[in-house]
């Protein structure tokens, strides 16, 4: 009984070079198509997910980083606005205006 070989068998294995990406297509093809859309809807879920997770700690680490800065510039500059408005009504418009432009 003779067998039916395909080309592909003459070939020794030493001389096939098969890439990682022609393997897993490879694979893939084992498995029914419902599997393979499965599969692929969960891993793109799951990059949209983690890529949410990803934005969503880069941004409040820089909230939590910068917003002590920006609350101490913001009651500095305060601070600074009402030392000039009790240099003025001390001792005049004159005096303020002074004050800025030496400061």
């Amino acid at each position: 009984m003779a067998l039916n070989r395909d080309e592909w068998d003459e070939i020794p294995d030493s001389d096939l070079h098969e890439t990682i990406v022609e393997r897993i297509e490879g694979l893939g093809e084992m498995f029914p198509d419902s599997l393979r859309s499965l599969v692929h809807s969960t891993v793109s879920w799951s990059s949209w997910g983690v890529k949410g997770l990803v934005i969503w700690i880069v941004s409040t680490t820089s909230l939590i980083a910068f917003l002590p800065y920006i609350i101490e510039k913001e009651r500095s500059d305060l601070e600074k606005t009402q030392v000039a408005q009790q240099r003025q009504m001390l001792l005049g418009p004159s005096a303020a205006i002074q004050q800025a432009k030496t400061a």
